[in-house]
């Protein structure tokens, strides 16, 4: 058995093994000596941060603008955690026997409907028969319809400042922008 130790113990497997144990505690010593302190302000690139490794609190707030967040790679946001959207209902009852009720929800002054809906307090004995935004998108109007008594209908707009072309924002004017629908109940 000590023969067999003493070929496996030649020059080059003994240089090798302290070279490789040399390698392997520089890294661990400079692992273990740099610190943040000694990195220099903007020396990191971006491309150099592994994704998700930085957590939220340690950047600063209002440290980032539109320009530098990628719009596409926002998920699960809601128009609740978004600056500035509100929402604006209106409820009315429905009349019976199948009598058409209308009912619109007008957005506040400097606002735009930028999406909104209709529900029934009971699907059963009634429907929401139309719905979409109002004149302009000032607001959001909805029809139903009830079969017996006691029914009533809410309407919801979800409210926003909207950027026009041209960098106005142009609230309640009779300009309309292309691709919004505009609901008006006819009859």
């Amino acid at each position: 058995m000590t023969a067999r130790i003493a070929k496996l113990l030649s020059f080059s497997n003994v240089v090798a093994c302290l070279a490789l144990f040399i390698a392997l505690g520089g890294s661990v010593y400079a692992a273990g000596k740099i610190s943040g302190k000694q990195i220099k302000r903007n020396s990191v690139p971006g491309n150099r941060i592994k994704v998700k490794t930085i957590p939220a609190n340690r950047i600063k707030p209002k440290s980032l603008t539109g320009a530098q967040i990628n719009q596409k790679t926002l998920t699960d946001v809601t128009a609740a955690a978004l600056s500035g959207v509100t929402y604006q209902t209106a409820t009315a009852s429905l009349p019976i026997n199948g009598g058409r009720a209308t009912t619109t929800v007008n957005c506040p002054a400097g606002n735009q409907a930028i999406g909104g809906g209709a529900i029934v307090s009971n699907v059963d004995e009634a429907i929401v028969s139309q719905d979409g935004p109002s004149t302009a998108q000032s607001g959001w109007t909805a029809s139903g319809y009830a079969w017996r008594s006691g029914i009533t209908m809410t309407v919801t707009a979800i409210c926003a400042v909207v950027d026009r072309p041209g960098g106005a924002t142009t609230p309640g004017t009779t300009t309309t922008t292309p691709g919004f629908p505009e609901y008006n109940p006819a009859g």
